[in-house]
């Protein structure tokens, strides 16, 4: 599979999608709570022997500007609810930087306490 610089990726951790974006030397930069926040890592270790989905570029934004954002966010920290892996490469394509996930979750969660006020 190619990659270019500024491609989403992402993998499958316990049924949870964890993304990262492609820099221009094959790596990748990601913001994970295991790795203590946003780090940049050879994809063999994004991956850790999964399967590796390519999402390609999420705007029109150029890579440079995309991972000169990702950059300027080395070492900040992980925060499940405001700040994890989906709303870190959003913020770096300059779209609105939600969690589809967290979203998905909280309306999971809205639906099973509806259920269960039944």
């Amino acid at each position: 599979m190619w990659y270019y610089p500024g491609d989403v990726i992402s993998v499958r951790v316990r049924g949870v999608r964890h993304e990262g974006i492609m820099t221009e030397h094959g790596r990748v930069i990601c913001n994970s709570r295991r790795h203590g926040g946003v780090t940049e890592r050879s994809v063999r270790n994004f991956a850790e022997g999964r399967k590796i989905k390519n999402h390609g570029p999420l705007s029109n934004l150029s890579s440079d500007i995309v991972l000169a954002r990702a950059r300027a966010m080395l070492g900040r920290a992980y925060h499940p609810a405001q700040f994890n892996c989906e709303h870190f490469v959003r913020h770096c394509y300059g779209v609105d930087p939600y969690s589809p996930q967290k979203r998905q979750a909280l309306g999971l969660a809205a639906l099973a306490a509806a259920i269960a006020a039944l």
